[in-house]
Parts: C-alpha cells; structure tokens; sequence
C-alpha cells in the first residue's frame, strides 16, 4: 500500500502578502526654509508684495470714506476734488495691479527653485538606492515618477500660496485694525468683541458639516 505523501502546499507557510502600512514622516518647516535660504531676497522681495496687496483693500474703504464727503460741497469744489480722488483711485488700481503681479512672480521663483531643488535630490538618493530596495511595490518607477512630478510639486504650496497668503492676511489685519482705531476706537472695540461668536459659529458650522459628510458616506 502506497502511502501518497501529504499536500506539501499545506506544509509550506505562505508568505504574508499583507503590506505594513506605510509610515510617513512629518518634515519640520525649518527644513522647508533651511532648502529655501538661497531664495531669501526672492521671498522679502514677495513678502513685501504681499504686505502692500493686504493693506489695499483697508485704504481703499478708507479712502472711498473720504471721497464720499465731497458730494456735500459745492458743484466748484465738488469738480475739482472729483478730479483729484479719480487720479487718487487710478494710483489704488496701479498700485494693485503691481503689487499682486510682484507677489505672484517672486514667490513662484522661490517655490520653482525649491522643487527643482528636492527632485535633484530625491533622483540621487533614489539613484543610489540598493537594488532590493526597487524589489518592493511602493518603490516602482511609477511611484517613484509620482513622488519627482507630484510630491515634491506639493511642497511648492507652502513657501508659494500659504506664504503668501499668510502675509497678506496679516497686513490685511494689522492695517484694518490700525485704521480702525485711528477712526473711531469705540467702535472698533466693540466690533472686536463680537470676533469670538463669528469664529465659534463658524467652528459649529464646519463641525456640523463634517458630521453630514460622515452619516452620508456611511448611508452610500
């Protein structure tokens, strides 16, 4: 009697196909800024466009104050200024114009040179990687051409727009906030107590629609 020898296939402990999740490390922003020091004239030159493009909308209510006066004069000296605050808007839109150009140029330098900057040196260590390391299915040369043309074009957001955005708000700020008191400090002061309910309704509002978002994607 032949004995047929049992399922080796059984025998043999299969491979664990299951991938460890991927860990992503979180990069410092000094870092971000330490890549990007050669480009520093570039960025004060962008910041200060910045800051200029966030003070024009709070000098132009201003200013739209002031020009609002003149209609209570006399049609002579109603001529006149009229001819003055029209030269004086022409100057605001000059000005801006000039200075959201400045912005978008200047940071677009420094955030280019920063990725042509991490796609140089992500291709050489991916150049001397060793060649197990291509083995896996998270390095292949599809993945690895999505990280040269995708991720390192990310970073370009945080030193371009968020940069950008963050200095011009801040401009935006101070100077309302400068004018503001200068007008009519009573106001502004209540004005500022009533900031702290508009960012909790607002707070309430986003929080309500993640919970919609939520009960939707669990509905489909």
């Amino acid at each position: 009697m032949v004995v047929e020898p049992a399922n080796q296939h059984s025998a043999v402990q299969q491979p664990d196909t299951e991938e460890t999740p991927k860990k992503h490390l979180e990069v410092p922003l000094w870092r971000l800024a330490y890549l990007n020091k050669q480009e520093l004239p570039v960025l004060l030159l962008g910041g200060l466009a910045a800051a200029v493009s966030g003070t024009i909308l709070p000098v132009f209510g201003a200013l739209l104050s002031f020009m609002v006066q003149i209609f209570y004069g006399p049609p002579l000296k109603l001529q006149k200024d009229s001819r003055f605050w029209s030269l004086i808007f022409v100057v605001v839109g000059l000005v801006t114009i000039l200075s959201f150009s400045a912005r978008a140029y200047f940071f677009s330098v420094a955030g280019s040179k920063l990725v042509r900057r991490i796609r140089l040196m992500s291709f050489d260590k991916v150049v001397h990687m060793e060649i197990g390391w291509f083995d896996k299915s998270e390095n292949s040369s599809g993945a690895i051409a999505s990280r040269l043309s995708i991720d390192a074009a990310t970073v370009r957001s945080l030193v371009g727009d968020s940069l950008a955005l963050l200095v011009e708000n801040a401009a935006t700020l101070i100077s309302g906030l400068v004018i503001a008191f200068l007008a009519c400090w009573q106001l502004a002061l209540v004005v500022l107590a009533s900031v702290p309910m508009m960012a909790l309704s607002g707070w309430v509002q986003v929080k309500f629609l993640e919970g919609f978002n939520a009960n939707g994607k669990v509905w489909l």
